[in-house]
């Protein structure tokens, strides 16, 4: 009687725990795997361009069964912080990294170590600040195509004569060094033009509105002024709406973000050079794949640019 009165209990016990086994390994089988991840850290997010990165990065994503984890710095220039959340996330167990960096050249070591370890990167927004190769490749805008476009814009505008001026370079924004090279290159043809001035950019809409305001003040004759970033674009656009100049000069810009396009549509500016997000967001995806299927990574692409005007603006990039 007493062997029964301990076998009983014990057996109860073991019994409970089976089947409490059985329940979890029942719930595991009916609740769905979490999908695997792919990470996109953008420099900031919220612009246009960025969200429209975003839209066609996940649209890719869940064709396959991916998810995209969407992080970034609040501004623009926080290389640190973008660093950080990047590691935090491969870290995590994200299968491949794709990134806009801040400054390319601050992240060549992190760049090192992943690929060491066989994470694929995809680089988006700018250039690779290295050789490309199996785990590292780039998507992004034809920033020479910026620059031509530009150009040609530019000697429509003014009839192929008069001074003009280049703002929004910056080291920190390599896209906009190889904007303003192009673009140089391109207006050689119209020995008419002269370009007066390359302004530096800056992150902070104010100081490039300050930039462009000495610039206008400094060149009376001033024709036409390129912007090479969406930064540069509006700091440029404010200071004209407020410049005394004896007559107006005319603004072409670069990118599709923020309050631009409806600034296009009110003819404060008067064309905008830009690129499709949605397009750079879904290939970049479709090469970070590659990767993660221990494929070698296709070859940095490059997303044509558009000229945007007010006759086209509005269906422009349209989803």
């Amino acid at each position: 009687m007493r062997i029964q009165q301990i076998v009983r209990p014990l057996c109860a016990a073991l019994l409970g725990a089976a089947f409490g086994c059985l329940a979890m390994l029942f719930l595991s089988w009916r609740q769905p795997a979490s999908p695997p991840v792919i990470a996109f850290i953008p420099r900031t997010s919220g612009t246009n361009f960025t969200e429209d990165m975003r839209r066609g990065a996940q649209a890719a994503a869940r064709s396959v069964g991916y998810r995209i984890y969407w992080n970034a710095p609040t501004r623009e220039d926080d290389l640190d912080r973008q660093i950080e959340i990047a590691e935090a996330a491969v870290h995590r167990g994200a299968k491949a990294l794709i990134l806009g960096p801040s400054n390319p050249w601050g992240i060549v070591t992190m760049i090192d170590d992943l690929t060491n370890r066989k994470i694929p990167i995809v680089v988006v927004q700018t250039e690779a600040p290295m050789p490309t190769g199996p785990y590292l490749t780039s998507v992004t805008p034809d920033q020479a195509q910026f620059g031509r476009l530009a150009a040609e814009r530019i000697a429509q505008l003014t009839g192929g004569k008069g001074e003009v001026a280049i703002v929004g370079l910056g080291r920190g924004t390599p896209e906009s060094l190889l904007r303003a090279r192009s673009f140089m290159r391109a207006i050689a043809a119209y020995p008419g033009i002269e370009i007066v001035a390359q302004s530096p950019g800056s992150v902070q809409i104010p100081e490039a509105e300050q930039s462009t305001r000495e610039l206008v003040n400094t060149f009376p004759g001033l024709k036409a002024i390129f912007a090479l970033t969406a930064d540069a674009t509006q700091g440029a656009m404010l200071a004209l709406e407020a410049s005394n100049a004896p007559h107006s000069v005319a603004l072409v810009g670069s990118d599709r973000d923020l309050f631009l396009a409806l600034n296009l549509q009110q003819g404060k500016l008067d064309s905008l050079v830009a690129t499709d997000g949605y397009q750079v967001g879904y290939l970049a995806v479709e090469a970070a794949l590659a990767g993660i299927r221990k494929h070698p990574l296709p070859p940095p692409e490059h997303v044509e640019a558009v000229l945007l005007t007010r006759e086209n603006v509005v269906w422009a990039f349209g989803r």
